[in-house]
C-alpha cells in the first residue's frame, strides 16, 4: 500500500502527482507573497505622491517618464517582444494609453487635493461600476443582489466624503476629481480588456505607458506647472514610484494572475485603501473620523460582496473579469 509519509513508497505516477502538487502549492504561496508585496507598494504610493513637493500633474509626469525607459529596456532585451509591435499594437496602445494618461492626470491631481482615504476608497468602487455594465461586457444579466451591494458601496462612499468634511486634508474639488477618475479608470480597464485580445500584455503595457506619457506631458503643457528638476529627496521618491509600485507592482500582479485565482488576488488588493489610509495617518498626519471608518468598512465589504456574488452566480469568464477589475483598481 502506498504511504504518503514518504513518496519513495509511492508508484511512479502517484509520486509524480504528489511532487507536482507540492510544487503547485509552493508556487501559489509565492503568488500570495507577490500580491502581498504589491499591496504594500501600492499602499505606499499614495503616501509617496503626497510627500513630493510639487503638483499632482508634475508627479504624474515624472512617474510615467521614469518608468517608460525601464519598460523599453525590457523590450530591447526580448527580441520576440519587439517582433509583436505591429499595427494592432499601435492602434490599441493609442486608445489605451490615452485613457490611462487621463486616469493618471486625474488620480495624481486628486491625491494632491484631497485625503488619501477619500481617493483610494472612491477608487475602490470600480468593480461595482463594472458590475453594473456586466450585461454588455459579459453577456450576463445584472443581478439585483449585485446592484444592491453596489448601491450600499456608494452609500458607504458618501459616508467617507461626509465624514471628511471640514478636515484640512480633504477638499470637495479633490473628491470630485476622484469620482471623475473612477469613470476614467473604468473606461481604460474595459478598453484594455478588448485591446488585449489582440495585443500581448507586456507589449501593451510598454506601448500604452509611452502614449500615456505624451498625454500627461500635454496636460502639463496646457496647464503650465513648472517642470523644475526635482531635488534629491523628491527624485528618490519619484524614482521609487516608477520602479516599485509603477513597474514591479504590475510585474508581480501579472505573474500572480497565472498562479492564483483572480478572485483571491482581488480580495487581497482591496486591502490597498486600508494600507494607504493607515499609512497616511502615521506619515502625513491625516485623520480619519469615525464616520469615515464606518463608510470605508461598508465600501470594502460591499465591493467584496459584489465580486463574490458574481463569482457565485455568473459564468467563470464574468467572475474572472470582475475580479481582475478589482485587482487593478487605481493601480498607480
Amino acid at each position: 500500500m502506498a504511504r504518503r509519509a514518504d513518496n519513495r513508497y509511492l508508484d511512479p505516477v502517484s509520486r509524480a502527482a504528489e511532487i507536482a502538487g507540492d510544487e503547485a502549492s509552493n508556487v501559489q504561496a509565492w503568488a500570495v507573497a507577490a500580491v502581498a508585496a504589491t499591496v504594500a507598494m501600492w499602499g505606499y504610493s499614495a503616501v509617496a505622491i503626497k510627500l513630493v513637493a510639487t503638483s499632482g500633474l508634475v508627479v504624474a509626469f515624472y512617474r510615467v517618464w521614469f518608468a517608460v525607459p525601464l519598460l523599453w529596456l525590457l523590450a530591447a532585451a526580448v527580441p520576440s517582444m519587439r517582433g509583436r509591435l505591429g499595427r494592432d499594437w499601435l492602434r490599441g496602445c493609442l486608445v489605451g494609453g490615452t485613457l490611462f494618461g487621463i486616469h493618471q492626470v486625474l488620480f495624481f491631481s486628486a491625491m494632491k487635493m484631497t485625503s488619501v482615504a477619500n481617493v483610494t476608497i472612491i477608487g475602490a468602487l470600480q468593480p461595482a461600476l463594472v458590475a453594473l455594465v456586466a450585461g454588455p461586457l459579459f453577456g450576463e444579466r445584472v443581478r439585483r443582489l449585485s446592484v444592491g451591494w453596489a448601491a450600499l458601496a456608494l452609500l458607504g462612499t458618501a459616508l467617507v466624503v461626509l465624514g471628511s468634511s471640514g478636515t484640512p486634508s480633504a477638499s470637495l474639488q479633490g473628491d470630485v476629481l476622484a469620482f471623475v477618475n473612477l469613470f476614467a479608470f473604468t473606461a481604460y480597464f474595459l478598453a484594455s480588456k478588448r485591446i488585449r485580445e489582440k495585443v500581448g500584455s507586456w507589449e501593451y503595457v510598454i506601448g500604452m505607458s509611452t502614449v500615456s506619457g505624451f498625454v500627461v506631458t500635454a496636460a502639463v503643457a496646457a496647464t503650465g506647472p513648472a517642470l523644475a528638476i526635482p531635488g534629491f529627496t523628491d527624485f528618490v521618491i519619484l524614482m521609487s514610484l516608477a520602479i516599485f509600485p509603477g513597474t514591479l507592482g504590475h510585474v508581480l500582479t501579472n505573474w500572480a494572475h497565472a498562479h492564483a485565482s483572480a478572485f483571491s488576488i482581488s480580495m487581497m488588493l482591496l486591502a490597498v485603501p486600508v494600507v494607504s489610509s493607515i499609512s497616511a495617518t502615521f506619515v502625513l498626519g491625516e485623520t480619519l473620523s469615525p464616520l469615515q471608518v464606518v463608510g470605508g468598512v461598508v465600501v470594502l465589504a460591499s465591493i467584496a460582496a459584489v465580486v463574490a456574488t458574481v463569482a457565485a452566480t455568473a459564468g467563470e469568464k464574468a467572475a474572472d473579469e470582475l475580479a481582475e477589475s478589482a485587482a487593478g483598481t487605481d493601480a498607480p
